[in-house]
């Protein structure tokens, strides 16, 4: 094919050379059902490629959002994110174009290279390497429940350790005393300082000699490695083998998350234990399937759409402020008190 024109696109869609101008100009004067029309038939005919101005044009309303596949295919909590980001988007009048990565990813999506989006949202943990190569485009990035120690970029997070801190003091107000914790501490750090939340929630109820005691309490009644995997992939045999080798079984469990809770529900009850009233277990993050589970999940909420609303305003105030320095973001949470937690004080 020769060079590409409005002419061609106009043709495509039927529509006038003039709106096809005001589209890919981004003017009053067509629908946005046509100006996206008109944006994509540009880009599948490569006009866009060979028009440095109009990409510019498309560019300023299109936001990338990336995420790693698994969280994609299987993780109603990055699910409501995504759909809190996609509302917040269309309000705003941009397009989303979602780029699933593999855990190992190294390649830049292309919309990236080719400098056709805006701004970019990660959803999820990324490795700072990755972080690394994709602030080198120089487009503007948030990170929405995760955050780097190592390169300093917008975050939109919750409040993990105050969540977590709260469940495990409400574990300890329903007259439980012997708790551990259920997460794999090399996986995030989102679980990393849910754990930190549930140790100073331990340290600061019960009464330990000294701090080394406290330690080994925690580490005696706790799986804190080796276990994120067997929760993702569903494998409730090795958690089953991970629960048999902890030293010292405990009366409740703080998970890091819902899915690590409501797969160590079912761990447990093929184990031979009742929930609550053998072990009580509570889960963080408030997806759906907590509530439909039996027991009902008690957990902390976390308002996971305004998490992607909040991700999609702090990216375009990023757009016209690049100068600014980067800021952390620490969105509130709420314990939910349901059925998987007993009151041993009565």
């Amino acid at each position: 094919m020769g060079k590409i024109t409005m002419k061609d696109i106009a043709e495509r869609l039927d529509i006038s050379i003039n709106a096809v101008s005001l589209a890919l100009n981004s003017k009053a004067g067509v629908s946005e059902e046509t100006r996206k029309q008109v944006l994509d038939i540009a880009e599948e005919l490569g006009y866009l490629d060979k028009s440095p101005k109009f990409v510019k044009s498309f560019a300023n309303k299109n936001i990338c959002v990336i995420i790693k596949k698994y969280y994609f295919e299987d993780n109603t909590f990055y699910s409501k994110i995504m759909m809190g980001i996609g509302e917040e988007s269309r309000r705003k009048g941009y397009d989303i174009i979602t780029c699933l990565i593999n855990a190992t990813e190294e390649s830049i999506p292309s919309c990236i290279e080719s400098k056709k989006v805006c701004g970019i949202i990660v959803i999820g943990t990324i490795e700072d390497e990755y972080l690394v190569k994709l602030k080198n485009y120089k487009i503007p990035v948030v990170l929405v429940d995760h955050t780097s120690l190592l390169e300093s970029t917008d975050s939109i997070l919750t409040d993990n350790k105050l969540g977590s801190f709260n469940i495990t003091k409400l574990l300890i107000e329903k007259g439980y005393k012997d708790i551990g914790f259920f997460g794999d501490l090399e996986y995030s750090l989102s679980i990393k300082e849910r754990f930190f939340g549930y140790r100073e929630a331990i340290k600061k109820f019960l009464k330990f000699n000294n701090f080394k005691e406290a330690e080994v309490f925690i580490e005696e009644r706790s799986v804190l490695y080796d276990v994120e995997q067997n929760i993702i992939d569903k494998n409730i045999e090795g958690i089953k083998e991970r629960i048999n080798r902890i030293n010292k079984i405990p009366e409740a469990f703080v998970c890091s998350n819902d899915n690590a809770a409501i797969a160590l529900i079912t761990s447990l009850k093929e184990l031979g234990y009742m929930v609550p009233k053998d072990i009580a277990v509570v889960g963080f993050d408030d997806i759906v399937l907590s509530s439909l589970i039996e027991p009902k999940l008690t957990t902390v909420r976390v308002e996971k759409d305004f998490m992607g609303r909040k991700a999609v305003d702090r990216l375009l105030w990023r757009i016209e402020n690049k100068k600014d320095p980067d800021e952390k973001t620490i969105l509130s949470v709420e314990v939910i008190e349901r059925d998987s937690v007993g009151n041993k004080n009565i």
